[in-house]
């Protein structure tokens, strides 16, 4: 009876199974750091290291960034993480032979005179991996690791950050963003777009393995605050400063809108805080319809007051009293 199939691998390198640089040193996160965790440290070394921020001394920001790169795409894969806590170097240098050709591989019983065949072949995951070195390896056929060999592989998607203008968010329109490769690439923001969402762009992630498709980029898209306007939901809000006379008498104030100026009535009497509506004049939702603009006036006092202001207060008819009569402690 023939023992246990065995696999005899060989390279044109003296061997093939050179030892990686320690990605988790690169990246400066421990063994057991989280996923997250090494998303996180990947874009703050990318961008310390991007050969665009560092022109003074550009090749060794770009070998440092590459180096960055590689950790990320071995330890932000799950299947190459596996693979290389197990056996010290990234899956790409088991499946090429240490950069030297591909493997060659034996297959045959250990009995004298067993059956021996060669061919050649490609590690794509660690499901092959594990089928090549782990347990229950002799349940295994040549024409297995034949067929794993072809197998292509969808390319790793890239993760990245990008802030847009507060007004950009609500009407929508394109921006030029530059991806960690240095390609500059135009995104479409839709009209009403909300901070933290993402934006999927495919064909713009890792190269695919063996002809298979590339990745996608996904774009978390954050949005920068407005000096004077804030949203909540499809509405829009802004702080609108009037004058005391104004307060007092009413008047027409042209208000900045996403679509234009559009002109607001101030009721006689009003009061500070008085919250005045303007209809379908903010943010448009994907059911087509188009929120409020609220506008919340703010009391403006003079900063100096001539005598004639001071005499013409001091005329005023005010109750102190009357006003504070409301106040208490319990």
């Amino acid at each position: 009876m023939l023992e246990k199939s065995v696999l005899l691998i060989h390279s044109s390198s003296k061997f093939p199974f050179m030892k990686s640089d320690d990605y988790y040193q690169v990246l400066g996160v421990s063994k057991s750091a989280s996923r997250e965790e090494i998303q996180k440290a990947y874009r703050q070394l990318a961008r310390k290291y991007h050969p665009d921020l560092n022109q003074s001394h550009p090749k060794e920001a770009r070998e440092k960034f590459q180096k960055v790169q590689e950790a990320f795409d071995i330890l932000g894969n799950p299947e190459k993480r596996k693979v290389y806590d197990q056996f010290g170097v990234s899956p790409d240098q088991i499946g090429a032979g240490g950069g030297q050709g591909p493997f060659q591989w034996s297959f045959g019983g250990g009995a004298p005179g067993g059956r021996f065949r060669t061919g050649n072949f490609n590690f794509n995951n660690v499901d092959d991996l594990m089928r090549a070195f782990g347990e229950g390896f002799g349940s295994v056929s040549p024409e297995d690791f034949v067929n794993a060999g072809k197998r292509s592989a969808k390319g790793q998607d890239i993760e990245q950050t990008v802030t847009i203008p507060f007004t950009l968010s609500v009407t929508g329109g394109k921006v030029d963003i530059k991806t960690a490769d240095g390609q500059t690439v135009s995104v479409t923001i839709p009209a009403g777009f909300e901070s933290g969402k993402k934006i999927r762009l495919p064909g713009l992630g890792r190269s695919g393995q063996n002809g298979g498709k590339p990745g996608s980029l996904l774009l978390t898209v954050h949005v920068a605050e407005h000096p004077f306007y804030s949203r909540s939901g499809h509405h829009l809000y802004v702080d609108l400063p009037v004058t005391l006379k104004e307060a007092v008498f009413g008047t027409k104030i042209d208000v900045p809108a996403p679509n234009g100026s559009v002109n607001l009535t101030v009721p006689p009497g009003a009061v500070n805080g008085m919250k005045l509506r303007i209809r379908h004049c903010g943010i448009p939702a994907a059911s087509g319809e188009t929120g409020d603009l609220f506008a919340r006036l703010q009391i403006v006092l003079p900063d100096h007051w001539s005598d004639e202001d001071k005499q013409l207060l001091e005329k005023l008819q005010t109750e102190p009293e009357k006003v504070r009569e409301n106040l208490r402690w319990d």
